[in-house]
């Protein structure tokens, strides 16, 4: 499992080149109906506000090093229509968690994905700071935990198997 907010900032690399292309992960995009990245957005250089971004599909490896991809093809312009089809990580992040219910489970405060194919594997939340500190943050597993998963920009639904 890796934690998606480690994505931010990772630079983009090619296969090509060696170093850096001084392309930055700004942001993420999130596919909520299919629990999945849909793309990482990223930002061109220090000065222009170029934001640009590169489909999960076409992203060949991650590590800590960066995002590695394999030519300048793979960037695409950032339309409105991806902003308004999927989430970006930060409309997501701080938002409550509840079951169908109405249960507070806390808020979710990152989401682990599975790297070969961008999938959502868990959830951390936080209940707050003392109980971080007391008990840690909470990590529920989607795979083993989840019978249902509804992600929009005010809060995360899940629904517990019985």
């Amino acid at each position: 499992m890796f934690r998606i907010s480690d994505l931010i900032d990772l630079p983009i690399l090619t296969l090509m080149q060696e170093n850096s292309l001084r392309i930055n992960v700004k942001s993420i995009l999130l596919d909520g109906f299919n629990n999945r990245i849909a793309a990482i957005i990223c930002k061109e250089g220090t000065l222009k506000k170029s934001y640009k971004i590169i489909p999960y599909e076409k992203i060949i490896a991650i590590d800590t090093n960066g995002i590695i991809i394999s030519d300048l093809h793979c960037i695409e312009k950032l339309r409105d229509k991806e902003i308004n089809e999927f989430l970006q990580l930060g409309a997501v992040i701080n938002k409550i968690v509840k079951s169908s219910n109405g249960d507070l489970y806390g808020i979710l405060t990152d989401i682990y994905i599975n790297l070969l194919n961008g999938k959502i594997t868990a959830y951390e939340l936080s209940e707050g700071y003392l109980d971080d500190l007391v008990n840690g943050r909470r990590i529920i597993n989607i795979s083993e935990n989840l019978n249902n998963t509804l992600v929009n920009k005010e809060i995360i639904l899940y629904q517990m198997l019985n």
